[in-house]
Parts: C-alpha cells; sequence; structure tokens
C-alpha cells in the first residue's frame, strides 16, 4: 500500500496585538479630578498668600515713598520715586523681593560664614531642639506625677501656670547671668517656654481615658507601670503631639530670645547684628530663616506624629 504519511499542520501563531498605552479618557478624567481637588483646597492658602504680599507691598511704598522723595528730591516724579523706593538699601519696611535676595544670598553664603545664615540657623536649630527635648520630658513628668497624684496636681498646677506670667524678656538674661553664654543657659530658656504646652496637654489626654477601661485593667490585676504602659499614655498620644507643636514654635523662641544676650552666632545674634547698624533687610531675612526653621520642627513633628499614632483611640478622638 503506497502513500505518503500526512504531515501535521503546526498552527499559525496570531499576530501580535500592540497594546495601547495612551492613558484613557477615564483615567485622564480621574488625573483631572485630582488636580482640581488639589488646586481647590490649597485655593485659601495661596489667596491668603496672594493677599499678603499685596498688602505687604502696598505698606513697604507706603512708609519708603517719603524717604526715596527725600533722596531724588521733591520735584521727583512719581513713577521715579517709587522706583527708587523698590530699590532702597536701608528701607524702613524691606519689600518681599528685597528680603527673598537677601535670605537666598545668605544662603548661598559658605557653611561657616558669619554673614551666611546656615551657621545661624544652626546654632539656634540645635538650641531649639534640645530645649524642646528638655521641655517635652519635663512636661510629662509633670502630668504623670499630676495624674497620679491629685494632691500634688491641686498644690502645684497653679505655680505652674503661674510660671508661664514672668516675662521671658526679664528671665533670660538671669538665667544667662547664672550659667554663662553657654549652650546650656539657651537650652534652658528654650525648655522653660516648651514644656507649658507639653505639660497642659498630657495631662488633659491621661484624663481622656474612660473610666471603663480603667475598671478592665484593674480586673486583670494590672500594675500602675501597665496601666500607664498600655492604657493611659496611648490615650494621651494624641494630646502629647498636639502640644509638642505648640512647644517646638515656643522653644524656637526661647532659642532666639536667650541670644539675644551675649551671643556671636545665632538668629538672635544676627537680628541684634542687624538691629545695631541698620539693616533691615537682613533683620527681616533672619525673621525669615526664623519662620522657616519653626515650619521643619512642625512639619518633623506632625511626620511623627502620622508615623506613631498609627489609630487613635475613640476617647482620644472625643477629646
Amino acid at each position: 500500500m503506497s502513500g505518503s504519511p500526512a504531515l501535521a499542520s503546526s498552527p499559525t501563531p496570531a499576530p501580535a496585538t500592540l497594546v495601547d498605552e495612551r492613558p484613557r479618557p477615564a483615567a485622564r478624567r480621574g488625573v483631572l479630578s485630582a488636580t482640581l481637588l488639589l488646586l481647590r483646597g490649597s485655593a485659601p492658602g495661596l489667596g491668603m498668600g496672594i493677599l499678603i504680599l499685596v498688602v505687604w507691598y502696598v505698606a513697604g511704598l507706603w512708609t519708603d515713598a517719603p524717604f526715596a522723595r527725600q533722596i531724588l528730591g521733591a520735584r521727583a516724579s512719581t513713577g521715579a520715586v517709587l522706583r527708587a523706593s523698590l530699590s532702597l538699601p536701608s528701607p524702613f519696611v524691606p519689600l518681599p523681593h528685597q528680603v527673598l535676595n537677601d535670605f537666598f544670598a545668605a544662603l548661598a553664603q559658605p557653611l561657616g560664614s558669619p554673614r551666611g545664615l546656615w551657621v545661624h540657623m544652626e546654632a539656634t536649630g540645635l538650641e531649639a531642639v534640645l530645649g524642646l527635648a528638655a521641655g517635652a520630658a519635663l512636661g510629662v513628668a509633670i502630668a504623670t506625677l499630676f495624674i497620679y497624684s491629685p494632691l500634688m496636681e491641686s498644690a502645684f498646677l497653679p505655680y505652674v501656670v503661674a510660671s508661664q506670667t514672668v516675662p521671658i524678656l526679664a528671665l533670660a538674661p538671669v538665667i544667662v547671668s547664672i550659667l554663662g553664654i553657654t549652650l546650656t543657659a539657651k537650652v534652658v530658656v528654650s525648655a522653660y517656654l516648651a514644656f507649658f504646652a507639653v505639660a497642659i496637654s498630657t495631662i488633659k489626654g491621661f484624663k481622656s481615658a474612660e473610666p471603663l477601661a480603667h475598671e478592665l485593667m484593674r480586673s486583670y490585676a494590672a500594675s500602675r507601670w501597665q496601666v500607664y504602659r498600655k492604657l493611659l499614655f496611648p490615650v494621651a498620644l494624641p494630646y502629647l503631639f498636639a502640644g509638642l507643636k505648640i512647644a517646638a514654635t515656643a522653644s524656637l523662641v526661647g532659642a532666639i530670645i536667650s541670644e539675644l544676650f551675649g551671643s556671636t552666632t545665632g538668629l538672635g545674634a544676627r537680628l541684634l547684628e542687624a538691629t545695631t547698624y541698620n539693616e533691615t533687610i537682613a533683620w527681616w531675612s533672619t525673621i525669615l530663616a526664623g519662620s522657616a526653621l519653626g515650619f521643619v520642627l512642625f512639619g518633623a513633628i506632625s511626620l511623627a506624629q502620622r508615623l506613631v499614632v498609627k489609630a487613635r483611640p475613640a476617647s482620644a478622638r472625643e477629646g
């Protein structure tokens, strides 16, 4: 029987289809919606910033124009007076572009240059961070003492409140004269302004724990340390971080004020130098540097709060 075996035909591969990687209309609408929401959320802050700049320019030109007219003469035109007001070397109220130019020029200086900002921001930032840490530790210790001893709270809480009524400008030179122009003196002044907000906030946080939770811990024969570690401190964490945000700016103010009395580095020392030599632009750029430090401290504490406080207890949310 003659015949050739049938050849098995292999299936022909289907042509590869190209995947359309272009964003689909739904994805485009989602991105557009997210962008609009972001712009809508930032619109109030952006509008307020623009309003501040406009008011700043109007107020600056209003106060600086008479000085510019004195320089140019009484016959100078209004346009010439306004142009001169924009570039006065020592204006009464520096304009935003002058402050920003001096700020970034000072940041461009070498790290160790006394004419720059880095060396001063580093000194003030270190004092503020150490003062915040010391003030926070003192505040938590005071809150713990008061929560476990109502008698101590009723006896000493009025003095804790009264301590904040003493003007820091009167107290800082006393502390500096006792401890000298040292880092310790500046940290003490910074901690003095920082501890109060932490103490009051933490006391409120401790008291926000539900009575039923206390009863449950007692039913399990929990010790005071276990109650503190597993109930009181976790409940008080949101309050503690709220106090830390306030204490961060207070510690920065304390550090700057302590530097006004004999220091050679720090934003306070730079403020004093600018005031002595009538460098108004440098004075305002130093204030801007202090504000930047405050934003950094506040942002760091907010980030720490997000990382630490992962789930707020119900009793803390009610507070």
